[in-house]
C-alpha cells in the first residue's frame, strides 16, 4: 500500500484544527516553514552603529599602543630650534630684528665722484644713505650733477629724471636743460663732463660701463658738440 501523499497546505485554504488533526494523524499534513522576519529598521542600525564604534574603538586602542611602543624605541629629539618659552620667543623676536635692520641699513656708505676740473679730473668723497641700489645711484648722480653745477658747467635746472640698469648698460633719462647745457659746451667740455659722469657712475657701480641718454624718454638726435645718440663709455671698456 502507498503511503498517503502529503500536501503542504497555505494560510488561505488551511483547514479546521479539528480536520488538521486528523489529517496529521494520517500523514497527509505538513506545516508551511514560516520565513525569518527581520528585525526593525532602527534596531538594524543601532546594532551596525555599535559595530562601527567597536571596531573604531578596537583601531584607535591598538594604534595609540603602536605608537607608544614606537616612541619608547624610537624617541624623536626635539628640534634645535624648538620655541617653547615665552624667553625664546622674545630672544628670536630681538635676532630677527636685528637682522632686519642690518638688512635695510646704508648698502653703499662711501662713494667717489669724479668731477672734471680743467684738463684732468679730481676726485670727491660723498655718503649715501639710501638701502636700494637705484636710489642710491641716482643719489650719486645728483651729487655729481650738482658738483659740477659748481664750476657753471650745467644749467642749475638740469636734472636727471630717471635711470635703469640692464647689466653693464645704464640707461638715464634727462631732462631737456641738460641737454641744453651740453649743446652750449664746447667740444672738450661737453666730453668732461659726460666722461666725468660715466666714470663716476661705472667706478661705484659694477658692472657698469656704459650709459645711454635719453631726454625726456625719448631718443637724443643731437650730435653737436658730442654725439649723444650713442651710449658713452670708458675708453677700452
Amino acid at each position: 500500500m502507498k503511503p498517503t501523499a502529503r500536501r503542504r497546505w497555505k494560510s488561505d485554504d488551511e483547514p479546521s484544527p479539528r480536520e488538521k488533526r486528523e489529517m496529521i494523524g494520517r500523514g497527509e499534513w505538513v506545516e508551511e516553514e514560516e520565513a525569518p522576519k527581520k528585525a526593525l529598521l532602527p534596531f538594524r542600525l543601532v546594532a551596525w552603529a555599535s559595530l562601527v564604534v567597536l571596531f573604531f574603538a578596537a583601531g584607535y586602542g591598538v594604534m595609540s599602543l603602536i605608537f607608544n611602543w614606537m616612541d619608547r624605541e624610537h624617541p624623536n629629539p626635539s628640534p634645535p630650534n624648538l620655541i617653547s618659552t615665552p624667553e625664546q620667543a622674545e630672544r628670536l623676536t630681538a635676532e630677527m630684528r636685528s637682522a632686519d635692520e642690518a638688512a635695510s641699513g646704508p648698502a653703499f656708505e662711501t662713494l667717489t665722484l669724479s668731477i672734471p676740473e680743467g684738463a684732468s679730473f679730481v676726485t670727491r668723497q660723498i655718503r649715501c644713505d639710501a638701502s636700494i641700489r637705484e636710489d642710491v645711484m641716482q643719489q650719486t648722480l645728483s651729487a655729481y650733477m650738482d658738483a659740477v653745477k659748481e664750476s657753471k658747467m650745467l644749467d642749475p635746472a638740469a636734472n636727471s629724471l630717471n635711470l635703469f640698469q640692464s647689466g653693464d648698460w645704464l640707461y638715464l633719462n634727462v631732462n631737456q636743460r641738460f641737454v641744453d647745457s651740453i649743446k652750449s659746451l664746447d667740444e672738450a667740455n661737453a666730453t668732461a663732463l659726460l666722461i666725468g659722469l660715466v666714470r663716476t657712475m661705472s667706478s661705484n657701480f659694477e658692472p657698469v660701463t656704459r650709459v645711454k641718454f635719453y631726454v625726456d624718454g625719448k631718443e637724443i638726435n643731437d650730435k653737436k658738440p658730442v654725439d649723444l645718440t650713442v651710449p658713452w663709455g670708458i675708453r677700452g671698456s
